[in-house]
């Protein structure tokens, strides 16, 4: 079974989606703190998320940050890279969707 193919002009195939096509549902920003958003469209598919942002990575200065997402609610925490270097949080950009 075949899904969506395209073809230019000279006939050679340019896009073929057998499988999956993703879906771009929104974006957001961390800020400097702990959180989460709720999107009820994420349920529907298979979830994704692109960090947008780039980091400054200046040795342990900066706080390590997870990912969690958990039926339609991505959250975020900041945590120290470690005791003896707290790091300061960076705020992130992120887009998100579902395939």
């Amino acid at each position: 079974m075949q899904g969506l193919q395209c073809w230019d002009a000279n006939g050679n195939l340019t896009l073929d989606l057998t499988d999956r096509l993703t879906r771009v549902l929104g974006e957001f920003k961390t800020g400097t703190v702990n959180g989460s958003i709720t999107d009820a469209n994420i349920a529907n598919g298979t979830p994704w998320i692109l960090n947008l942002s780039m980091g400054r990575n200046i040795a342990e200065q900066e706080k390590i940050f997870d990912i969690l997402i958990n039926g339609s609610t991505i959250s975020w925490t900041f945590t120290n890279y470690s005791s003896s270097f707290p790091g300061t949080a960076i705020s992130r950009k992120f887009i998100y969707g579902v395939y």
